[in-house]
């Protein structure tokens, strides 16, 4: 009894191997027949990984820079130096401390540049706003604030009329918000 139980394990162990070495050789046909694919993946992703890290480097990079530049400007308006550094890594960062500056001197040259380089950003919005300028931002802000109050004095469908004018910009996002807004007894 016990030699037939041996012949039996014996043949299930090598009915086991059998089936290994049935796989290992599907597989070494299938990576035989796909090596190239394989490959070509592998470095594919190889490739976008040092990439990834590489863009992420110099991302720290220039956020370092700007930050130093911004510092130093913030200090030293003035210096050319620093505002070429801040231009070069960080646009909308430059483009903040122009319109500050401008503002601030009433240097009217430097906020119609900021308008005519990108009127469609906050930024050259505001810019336009300071000169005088039709400004789109300011007229969205206008119809956001009435259709706060109307949301205060308990008209939403006038006020969700109202808010739904604001069909992009930057106050899009806060005015969808707003629609679904609803205050409590102490803000009324």
């Amino acid at each position: 009894m016990a030699f037939k139980e041996n012949i039996k394990a014996l043949q299930n162990e090598l009915s086991a191997q059998e089936e290994l070495l049935k796989n290992v050789i599907k597989s070494e046909r299938f990576f035989k027949k796909y090596k190239r694919s394989i490959i070509a993946v592998a470095i594919i992703a190889i490739v976008l990984l040092v990439a990834y890290s590489v863009n992420g480097i110099v991302q720290d990079s220039n956020l370092k820079a700007s930050n130093e530049a911004y510092k130093t400007l913030l200090l030293f308006p003035t210096n050319e130096q620093a505002l070429n550094t801040l231009k070069s890594k960080n646009r909308q960062l430059y483009r903040a401390f122009v319109f500050q500056e401008a503002a601030k001197n009433g240097d009217n040259a430097a906020l119609q540049t900021l308008v005519d380089e990108d009127r469609s950003d906050v930024i050259g919005q505001l810019a336009a706003y300071v000169l005088g300028q039709d400004s789109e931002i300011m007229r969205d802000f206008i119809t956001l604030r009435g259709g706060y109050e109307l949301i205060k004095e308990g008209k939403t469908d006038e006020a969700s009329l109202k808010l739904m004018t604001i069909m992009n910009g930057a106050l899009f996002e806060i005015a969808r918000s707003l629609e679904h807004y609803q205050p409590n007894e102490q803000e009324k």
